[in-house]
Order: structure tokens, then sequence, then C-alpha cells
């Protein structure tokens, strides 16, 4: 009988053993402050990795000139804040394949990505730091410092707001 209860006895262990699945709950880690607008005060916490994949996807086409690559991760019309510019564009493929004309080359090297969102903010922003050095066709050079947002819904890009500052050359 001995020998018995302890065989049920191990089976009970084992049991609870299996019984006792442990559950992750991911909590996303909030930080840093919303200062301006109408989410003032919200906190910000990183987003998933697939939102990076997409921004990627844009700048391979983007260096290869590639207007269709780069609407395949594009809404139809994009709000395009460009660095140079006060108001914003309204950019379609059409504007792109225009805008792209003028170029020999374009050759965006980024520092990195972080994805982004704000306590209640349905899409998300990759955050991109990086040089970008194009070649113009008349022979002139732009070589700018950029830090851009690109907004990120469903898959795909429907805003893009970039900052550019000049180099520090130590004249």
């Amino acid at each position: 009988k001995l020998n018995n209860m302890k065989k049920l006895l191990l089976l009970f262990i084992i049991i609870a053993f299996i019984g006792c699945e442990t559950k992750t709950v991911e909590v996303p880690v909030k930080g840093g402050e919303i200062m301006l607008g109408k989410n003032k005060g919200s906190k910000f916490y990183i987003a998933p990795d697939d939102n990076v994949d997409v921004v990627k996807n844009l700048l391979k086409s983007w260096n290869n000139m590639d207007a269709d690559g780069m609407f395949e991760v594009l809404e139809d019309t994009i709000t395009w804040w460009v660095a140079t510019e006060k108001k914003p564009i309204k950019a379609d493929k059409e504007f792109i394949k225009e805008y792209l004309k003028s170029y020999d080359s374009i050759s965006q090297v980024v520092q990195g990505y972080i994805p982004h969102q704000w306590e209640g903010q349905q899409h998300v922003v990759v955050s991109v730091a990086s040089r970008e050095k194009k070649y113009k066709k008349d022979g002139t050079f732009e070589d700018d410092r950029l830090f851009e947002r690109f907004f990120v819904r469903d898959g795909k890009i429907f805003q893009v707001q970039a900052w550019s500052a000049d180099w520090y050359t130590n004249d």
C-alpha cells in the first residue's frame, strides 16, 4: 500500500506542475511626456518593430528612386512635411515620380529607427535620424542631416514630417 501511495502522490505532484502554467502579460513601459496639443500630458511607449520594416521598405525604394516600390508602403496620397517648406505637400505617385526626375541618385543612410506611440494613439510613428545625399541632374548636390517621423497605419505610411539641420563644419 505504501508503494501505491507513493505512486499516487507522485502522480498528483506531476499533475500539479503541469497544471501550473505561467502566463506572461506584456505591459508597455511608458515614459516621456507630450508637452503641446490635444495629447498634452500623454506618455510615449515603444511600438512593434513591423512598423520599422514598413519604413525600411520605403527608404530602400527611395534610395533606388522607385516610386512604384514606395507606394507599396505608402497610402495613395500622403501628407509630406518637407524640411525646407513651410506648408505640407499632398503627394501622390505622380508627384513623387516628377520629384525624382530631377535627381541622378539619392542615398539616405539611417542611424536608427524608433517605433513609438503615445497613450490613446491609433497609428504608430517611426522616428528616424539619417544623413541624406542627393545628386541633382543639374550638377548640384544636397547633403542633409534629417530627423523624420513616419506615420504608419495598417501597414501603410500616410504622413511624413521632416526636419533638417546644418552640418557643423568648425569654420
